[in-house]
């Protein structure tokens, strides 16, 4: 346990004192696989959490990605650091994911 903890501050002081060009590559990171995340959690928890017919919960869930993922990309810019966009994406993308587990728990 002592180890992970350290591990993870180490971790945390690095990403902080990290120069811009680290920090843009771990934002462009951030946006492309955290905002990929974000939105297929998203979009599974929208179609386990509609109770309409398969096929207009389908050609319905379509028309998200459209605005998911660029948010989630101008997000991971617009943080004020690399680390927070990172944390904040991937908290979203928990809490969608813990609902569409929840969703299909009870269906």
């Amino acid at each position: 346990m002592n180890t992970a903890l350290d591990a993870a501050r180490r971790l945390k002081e690095l990403l902080a004192g990290t120069d811009k060009t680290t920090q843009t590559i771990l934002r462009i990171a951030a946006a492309v696989f955290g905002g990929y995340v974000l939105t297929s959690s998203f979009l599974a928890a929208l179609a386990l959490l509609l109770t309409w017919p398969k096929a207009e919960v389908f050609f319905f869930s379509m028309l998200f990605p459209a605005l998911v993922y660029p948010a989630a990309v101008l997000w991971a810019f617009a943080a004020p650091s690399a680390q927070r966009a990172w944390r904040d994406l991937l908290a979203a993308s928990l809490l969608f994911s813990m609902l569409a587990l929840l969703a299909a728990w009870v269906n």
